[in-house]
């Protein structure tokens, strides 16, 4: 699989998503992340500690060699990096925090993507007893686009994942389980 994370809002946890995703699929072959994000997350991610899968930056990128590559955007993509990957991506997924102004970006994005396959992945989702979550996939609903059934919801033990580099699955943390669940799910929807 060719999967391209890319949001036109940063903040939204598209490199959280572009991390877990390829670790996903690297439990079913070779996997490369690649790091197209000038901010470099994803590769200062995943040199802090041990991933299942290969990182490389945009440049030096072999992505031939893997079974499956993902691409961590940056937030608002260049129309280059858009050429670039889209067009061999099997599928684009646009992580989208919960809350209007991120879902105010959706409408605009699905006029830039045109063909492209996509679905959007809200992520960020306050626990129960919110519902902002379910409101926010609602509102994907109606406006007609895309999107897992599935939600990621917000959990310190993505922070500390990010500080320790390793997957949320392998964070001390009692909420860290059902972090991983929640891209778990995607997975499965995914696949």
């Amino acid at each position: 699989m060719r999967i391209l994370v890319l949001s036109l809002k940063g903040g939204v946890g598209k490199t959280t998503t572009a991390v877990h995703i390829a670790a996903l699929l690297a439990a079913r072959g070779s996997t490369l992340l690649i790091d197209a994000d000038p901010a470099g997350g994803a590769h200062g991610w995943a040199t802090r500690g041990e991933m299942p899968f290969a990182v490389a930056d945009a440049d030096s990128a072999k992505p031939k060699r893997f079974e499956h590559v993902v691409v961590d955007t940056r937030a608002q993509p260049k129309a280059k990096t858009l050429d670039e990957f889209s067009r061999k991506a099997d599928l684009l997924i646009v992580p989208t925090a919960p809350s209007e102004l991120s879902l105010e970006t959706l409408p605009r994005l699905r006029d830039d993507l045109e063909d492209l396959p996509f679905k959007v992945l809200v992520t960020l989702g306050p626990p129960a007893p919110s519902r902002d979550a379910e409101r926010a996939l609602e509102r994907l609903e109606a406006l007609g686009l895309p999107h897992f059934a599935g939600v990621i919801r917000r959990y310190s033990a993505f922070e500390k994942a990010v500080q320790l580099g390793v997957l949320v699955r392998d964070v001390r943390d009692p909420r860290a389980a059902a972090a991983w669940g929640d891209y778990e799910a995607i997975g499965a929807e995914l696949l």
